[in-house]
């Protein structure tokens, strides 16, 4: 049972260095996207649930294509959360901080859109910069750093509530009598 403990711990020690890699590597569109390899592993997955974003809502016409990779990237991790909450899961919280890095993924751009910094997907010309469309579009360009803004922040308080009540939920479940004591009672 220690074991089990240590090992969830660990987990969750490792979602505290994603998270402090972030404001570090994710805060400022530059040019240069050098991200360190757990950042940009996570980075990477999440652009490839971005794209089949545009491809899934792209049946609903041009600004929700555009808008489609952004909320397919956060809607994913999302749905994860309410699956993990639905079957009484501790993932749930591991969800929950997956739902805020992908939000602090998205923002990057969206405080990009005024700037046209980030390097595109594939060398594609800042015309296909899916924010900068959007926020043009909207008359909202200059509010886009503002904006982006607000979504670092909201993600790194969801991603930080996530790790915090997991580790509560695992020293919980430990001093009740092991971290597998809430499913024991379901065995005859």
């Amino acid at each position: 049972m220690k074991a089990k403990l240590i090992a969830s711990l660990a987990g969750y020690s490792f979602l505290v260095y994603l998270l402090l890699l972030l404001p570090f590597n994710l805060y400022t569109p530059t040019n240069e996207f050098n991200l360190p390899n757990f950042l940009w592993l996570t980075h990477l997955l999440l652009l490839y649930i971005h794209e089949a974003g545009h491809l899934l809502f792209s049946i609903f016409g041009n600004t929700m294509m555009i808008m489609g990779g952004s909320l397919m990237q956060i809607l994913a991790p999302l749905a994860w959360y309410f699956v993990a909450q639905w079957e009484g899961s501790s993932l749930k919280n591991t969800a929950l901080v997956f739902t805020g890095v992908s939000i602090v993924d998205v923002s990057i751009y969206v405080k990009d859109a005024g700037m046209l910094q980030l390097p595109l997907l594939g060398g594609l010309s800042k015309t296909h910069h899916d924010w900068a469309n959007l926020m043009n579009d909207w008359g909202l360009i200059d509010w886009s750093y503002s904006f982006g803004e607000m979504m670092f922040w909201s993600g790194m308080i969801l991603s930080a509530y996530g790790i915090i009540m997991g580790v509560r939920h695992t020293m919980t479940d430990f001093r009740a009598g092991g971290i597998e004591s809430t499913r024991s009672s379901d065995v005859p």
